[in-house]
């Protein structure tokens, strides 16, 4: 199997949200230049300013979305892992950084002035593709990886999750669905349940996450699927319907759609891990 890795830099103007894979068997490294973001992740909303980073670990849904129109440009690392075996003599768990984590980071100016030079390296690293290139990329992407730890060890965390009465209400949603998932659920169900008329639901849930409610739902759904199809040797139609889908035709769908690839054929590609 190839291994993975891409750098990227990036500029957009005007109310630009992200439409793509929301979540990905690959990490994810996200650095705001300039401008300002809504950034989802670990069911909570962070409001982003220049020089802020996220560190997305595998599998772990977020998405960004506007906080106003103006243009902001930033940095996006994907790389698996893969991409970090020893290579070149070098030996290093480097996994164990992090234990699994998504975070959030606010470097002060020094530290945004590091980071910026590596992601300059690799970006003009991947552009030439010199010779040694691929090696060069994993110790540059060491370095950050080291940095970043460092520099999240060194200070406590300086971002707390946005928390207006919208905000905190669809937090009580994202918990409810994360605990009631495997349940029949239905917009109007839901919204009885929060004393709220299903319009309002979907139209806060939407702008406060960047998600549809049903999005995120097959989120959940697919999420605990994995889990099953990797841990379980259950039949596919008990793990359908421990997860919640109407019938294991929609199950098969929603799964494809989301991951690319069959439960059968996900199933097979990660035995015994």
């Amino acid at each position: 199997m190839e291994s993975f890795f891409q750098v990227e830099q990036l500029s957009r103007t005007g109310n630009f949200n992200m439409d793509t894979d929301h979540f990905h068997d690959f990490y994810e490294i996200y650095y705001l230049l300039s401008g300002e973001r809504h950034y989802y992740i670990h069911n909570r909303i962070y409001a982003l300013q220049a020089g802020d980073l996220v560190f997305i670990n595998k599998n772990q849904l977020h998405r960004t979305t506007s906080r106003n129109r103006s243009r902001h440009e930033r940095i996006l690392i994907n790389f698996d892992d893969l991409f970090l075996r020893p290579a070149a003599g070098l030996e290093a768990d480097w996994t164990g950084m992090f234990q699994g984590e998504s975070f959030l980071l606010r470097p002060t100016a020094h530290e945004q002035g590091e980071l910026a030079d590596l992601f300059q390296a690799m970006l003009r690293e991947q552009r030439e593709e010199a010779l040694w290139s691929k090696p060069y990329l994993q110790t540059l992407l060491l370095q950050l990886l080291i940095r970043l730890d460092r520099i999240r060890k060194a200070k406590p965390p300086a971002l707390a999750p946005e928390q207006s009465e919208g905000q905190r209400r669809v937090y009580g949603i994202i918990e409810y669905l994360d605990i009631h998932y495997g349940e029949k659920l239905t917009l109007g169900g839901i919204a009885e349940h929060f004393f709220i008329s299903q319009a309002y639901l979907c139209r806060t849930f939407k702008q406060t996450t960047g998600f549809t409610i049903i999005e995120y739902l097959n989120y959940v759904r697919i999420r605990e699927t994995k889990a099953l199809l990797k841990g379980t040797g259950w039949p596919m139609t008990r793990i359908a319907r421990e997860t919640g889908f109407e019938s294991i035709a929609h199950f098969g769908r929603v799964f494809k759609g989301l991951t690319g690839r069959s439960p059968l054929q996900y199933r097979k590609q990660n035995q015994g891990e």
